[in-house]
Formats: C-alpha cells, sequence, structure tokens
C-alpha cells in the first residue's frame, strides 16, 4: 500500500470531519436567527467540501477514499453535536407537575444552586404542584435527576427558550 494513497484518504476523512461539524454549526446558527455568523460558516464550509469531494470524484474507484469520505462525515456529525453541546450556551426550561412534592422539589433544586417558580395547576386527577427551573442547557439532565430522586412520578418537560431577561440563572455549573 502507497503512502500516498494512505495521506490523501487521511486528508479526505479529515475535511470531511471540520466540514460536517461546520455543517452542524451552521445549522445551529441558523436556526437561533443568526443570518450573518451562518453565512460566513457557509464560505468555509462550502470550500471545505469542494475540497473533499474533488479528491473523490477524481477517482471513484479509489475504496480508500470513498471509505474516508463515509467515515469523515459520519465523525464530524459526532463531533459537531458534541462541540455545540460545550460551546454554544443554549437555556432551557425544566417544568415539572408533581401530584405531593413539588414544593419539596422546589427547595432541593433551590438547594443545588438553582433558581425554582413554584405554582398550582388543575389536572383531570385535581389540584397538582408545579415548578418551573430555567437553566443551562448542560445542567437540565442534573436537575431532572434530583426531580426523579424525590419524585419518580412526576411529569417533566424540557424544552429550549430562544432568549431570556432577567431571572435568576445560574452560569457556573455546580461541582459533582
Amino acid at each position: 500500500m502507497e503512502t500516498g494513497v494512505l495521506l490523501t484518504a487521511g486528508g479526505i476523512f479529515l475535511l470531511r470531519v471540520v466540514g460536517n461539524m461546520l455543517t452542524t454549526l451552521r445549522l445551529i446558527v441558523l436556526v437561533r436567527g443568526e443570518k450573518l455568523r451562518s453565512s460566513a460558516l457557509a464560505i468555509f464550509e462550502t470550500l471545505v467540501f469542494a475540497i473533499a469531494l474533488g479528491n473523490v470524484v477524481n477517482n471513484l474507484n479509489n475504496g480508500w477514499n470513498l471509505t474516508a469520505y463515509c467515515l469523515g462525515y459520519a465523525v464530524g456529525g459526532y463531533l459537531g453535536m458534541t462541540l455545540e453541546q460545550r460551546l454554544i450556551k443554549r437555556f432551557v426550561a425544566v417544568d415539572i407537575i408533581s401530584a405531593h412534592h413539588a414544593h419539596v422539589i422546589a427547595l432541593a433544586v433551590r438547594e443545588a444552586g438553582y433558581g425554582a417558580t413554584e405554582g398550582w395547576g388543575e389536572g383531570a386527577q385535581g389540584s397538582r404542584g408545579t415548578v418551573r427551573v430555567v437553566t443551562g442547557n448542560q445542567d437540565a439532565k442534573l436537575v431532572v435527576q434530583i426531580v426523579q430522586r424525590i419524585d419518580p412520578e412526576a411529569f417533566v418537560t424540557v424544552d429550549e427558550l430562544r432568549s431570556i431577561t432577567r431571572g435568576y440563572i445560574r452560569f457556573a455549573r455546580p461541582e459533582r
């Protein structure tokens, strides 16, 4: 096996990883309404795509290049989503409905350092306590774990928020 063949395949793989990471980030930025950023990312995404595809199309009989192209796409998508989770600060609302433990849940969530707003709602089977927690997307799982530890029967939804103003938001992740 020639070193040049493997180097070319490796280059195609890296280009597809970077290209698909850019695609993932561009789509996230686009959905968030940031048109200028999305357009800037599209320039680089297209350049990387064209270079990688050009190397594959020049020799469609080269299995190494085709494999590298496909694997790079898959790995790039995975890494793009991982990068998005770590770098882009998103906020979510965790809504909790509990038949008997809403106040205890709110206290535990506050004890963990998050803001919690309590209320009451009327359901098909009577009054239920409600708790709403707004936090960073990375902390939502911890909030849900607190809820499940107190009331495994609680109804919990997590919704992404487009924007927030004021209120108590924990910006530093708790030590675990």
